[in-house]
Order: C-alpha cells, then sequence, then structure tokens
C-alpha cells in the first residue's frame, strides 16, 4: 500500500451487450460478442485503512476475494464499500463491474501487480463473453475473439467509438432480465438459430459494424446494428417475443424506426435498450417526441449518455 495515499476510489463504466455474433464451436472456438462502454449507471468504490475487514458490498462478491487473500497469506485489514452502482439484472453487466472494481481497489490498495484477468479469474467472469472485462481496462467499444476453452475471451477489436454519437437508454423499471441458473440452462441448451443467420452475424460484424465505426459511419453504423439486433432476437425467442423483453419498449421502438435510421437493440437479456443518435439535440428531440406520444408509459426511464472511451478511474483521496 502507498502510504501517503491510504484511501481511494474507484470507478468503472456499465456496458451494453451488444449481442453475440457466434454460438456454437464449429469453428474451434465458441460465443463471440459485441460490447461498449457508456458514461451512465457507473460502478464507484471507496478503500481505506481499517483494523479488520469491512464492508457493505454482498458476500457473494466479497467471499471469493478473501479467499484468495486468507489463501496468499495477504492482509484483509481494509475497508471497502459499494457507493454507487447500476441496478441488477437490467443487461448492463452490474456484477462483472462489480468484481472487477473490488478486485481491482484491493490488490491497487495492497500494492499487489494483479492482471485484470488474474482478477476475473478470481470472480469466475467471462464464462461466456468478455466484453466487460475488456471494457473495465479499455473502455470503448470492443469485439472479443470468442471463447477458447478454459481461458477468458480476449479482445479481438478495442477503439474508441465516436463521442459526438449519443446513446438514448430505456429501461422498463417493472421488468428483470434472465440471470443465474436460467441464464446457464439457456445457454447450455441447443442453439436455434439457423446456419444462413449464424454466418450472416459474423459477416454484418466484419463488414458492416467494425468499417462503420473506424470511419465513423453512423448511418452504416445504424443499419447494421438494428439488423445484427434483429438476427439475434431469434436466439432469444423462447424467452422473449420479438427483440426487446419489455413490450412497451418494443411499441416505441416500432414506432421510431419510421422515423428515422437509427442503430436500435436489447443489452442483453435487458430490459434495458438503447438508440444511437449522431447528436445530443437529436437525443433530446427524440425523447421529446417519444415521451409526447407514449405519455402512459410510466414504468419506463429514458437517459442520455455518451460512450465512455477509457478503462477503469482511481482517484486519490
Amino acid at each position: 500500500m502507498n502510504k501517503n495515499r491510504k484511501e481511494f476510489e474507484i470507478s468503472s463504466p456499465s456496458r451494453l451487450h451488444l449481442g453475440f455474433y457466434g454460438f456454437d464451436d464449429n469453428y474451434g472456438y465458441k460465443y463471440g460478442s459485441m460490447g461498449l462502454a457508456i458514461n451512465a449507471y457507473k460502478t464507484t468504490l471507496c478503500i481505506k485503512k481499517s483494523k479488520s475487514f469491512c464492508s457493505n458490498i454482498p458476500k457473494k462478491f466479497t467471499t471469493p476475494v478473501l479467499k484468495y487473500l486468507k489463501k496468499n497469506k495477504l492482509s484483509t485489514n481494509f475497508e471497502i464499500n459499494l457507493l454507487a452502482k447500476p441496478p441488477s439484472h437490467i443487461g448492463l453487466g452490474s456484477g462483472s463491474q462489480l468484481s472487477l472494481c473490488m478486485g481491482k481497489s484491493i490488490f491497487a490498495y495492497l500494492d499487489i501487480d494483479a492482471s485484470i484477468n488474474d482478477i476475473a479469474n478470481i470472480f469466475d467472469r467471462g464464462e461466456r463473453s468478455g466484453t466487460g472485462i475488456s471494457l473495465f481496462s479499455k473502455g470503448g467499444f470492443v469485439v472479443d475473439a470468442c471463447k477458447k476453452f478454459n481461458e477468458l475471451p480476449m479482445a479481438m477489436f478495442n477503439s474508441k467509438f465516436p463521442s459526438k454519437w449519443k446513446i438514448i437508454l430505456i429501461n422498463d423499471n417493472s421488468l428483470k432480465g434472465a440471470f443465474g441458473k436460467k441464464e446457464v440452462k439457456f445457454f447450455n441448451q441447443n442453439i436455434k438459430l439457423s446456419k444462413q443467420y449464424k454466418s450472416e452475424l459474423s459477416h454484418i460484424v466484419l463488414r458492416g459494424i467494425l468499417p462503420s465505426v473506424i470511419y465513423k459511419d453512423f448511418d452504416n453504423f445504424s443499419k447494421n446494428i438494428s439488423e445484427f439486433q434483429k438476427i439475434t432476437s431469434l436466439f432469444y425467442k423462447d424467452k422473449q417475443k420479438g427483440v426487446f423483453l419489455s413490450q412497451d419498449i418494443s411499441e416505441i421502438m416500432k414506432y421510431i424506426r419510421n422515423y428515422d435510421n437509427l442503430g436500435m437493440g436489447q443489452s442483453s437479456w435487458g430490459p434495458m435498450s438503447y438508440i444511437f443518435v449522431e447528436s445530443s439535440l437529436h437525443a433530446k428531440e427524440l425523447i421529446s417526441i417519444i415521451q409526447n406520444k407514449f405519455n402512459v408509459y410510466n414504468n419506463l426511464t429514458f437517459k442520455i449518455t455518451s460512450p465512455w472511451n477509457s478503462g477503469y478511474k482511481i482517484s486519490y483521496k
């Protein structure tokens, strides 16, 4: 521990999981996904010196790292508290960010050089997607390189996302996405998606989404992300009726689809959904139109955010 800096905070972004472009292991690797770090719903922890371990973080998160510290005869004389986090099970990867923030802050406090992958392994993160791990480190937009057996998915492409583009987040506060045993069971089943669609997803990523991010081509990005989401929604059709878990959000998206060329989709299992727009002004105008048209949907919340193009941040007290 740096003796002159005994207390600090660590913050990390939430992530939008933009979908899987692979599912089976026909090519030797499984899954493969995309994600984007966003400057909203941050996770923030504070760590400081204490005579013994103390925390307000649920035990299911603290237990793995405490076991590791005790096994390796490392100090647990610190207090670590959760200051802010996004709601759980709405599609923002809150569990991964909390685990990684906690692990990174503890090892930084103890002056231990542990990689983000080392920390992810302690908490058993990255079972299918590596987007949350990569985005914790570098932020921006990421495509992971699929899942190799018993290894964390590594980033295949990681770059800054156009900062002028904004994201409208829409959440249905009455719903929660799948998690835990239900999620594991779902992914363990045979994926019912045609070979044609599986192939098309990879083509959309490689020839549509990646170039449009590199060239900052909003129109092509929007067109391709919407088409990608339309296909991946077939994967979830046994759990939700369409692209969106929330029927209220689905009605909104159907309406604005005819309004403009906007990229839209659902993050992971939802219900958190998103609309990409070219500017803050466009975002404000669109939210006004939506709220005037759908003012009876009191269960929905709207937020305008931007990409988070860096990784976690540590601020010393």
